[in-house]
This record gives C-alpha cells, sequence and structure tokens, in this order.
C-alpha cells in the first residue's frame, strides 16, 4: 500500500473496499483531496514521484478550491 497520496502527498490513505478475491486488488481514498484509486492501476495513477504534475495539489491550493458543485438530482 502506498505511504502517501499520489495527488496531495498526504500520508493518511484509508482503504475504501477490497476485491471480491482476497489479495487481488484495494480501492484506496486520500481523505484531504478525495483522489481513489485502485492498487492494480499503472504507476502514474497510484505514486506520487510518477503522478503528473500538472494535477498534483498542494494543501494550500485545497484550501483555496471553490466548493465541489453538489450532484442534480436524476429526472423522472
Amino acid at each position: 500500500m502506498p505511504t502517501i497520496c499520489p495527488r496531495c502527498a498526504d500520508p493518511e490513505i484509508r482503504t475504501v473496499t477490497t476485491s471480491p478475491v482476497p489479495g487481488v486488488w484495494e480501492v484506496l481514498q486520500c481523505p484531504r483531496c478525495l483522489y481513489m484509486w485502485r492498487t492494480t492501476e499503472p504507476a502514474r495513477r497510484t505514486t506520487r514521484e510518477h503522478y503528473p504534475e500538472q494535477f498534483r495539489l498542494t494543501p494550500e491550493a485545497i484550501a483555496a478550491a471553490s466548493e465541489v458543485p453538489t450532484i442534480p438530482p436524476l429526472r423522472g
């Protein structure tokens, strides 16, 4: 399991779910930036050193971000 979030470098990573077959994959999430990934994804999605620099976040950028929009209700 990674020790830091690939996107914001937060050291706290949570396991959201695991594969039905034990040990195959996990879905992880960063509680600070809410980035979520599966452990079987390529390094550019799972490790900080390979994550694209233009998409990396800092604590300051997260604090200055505008509110995340809500998902509208489903149409009937």
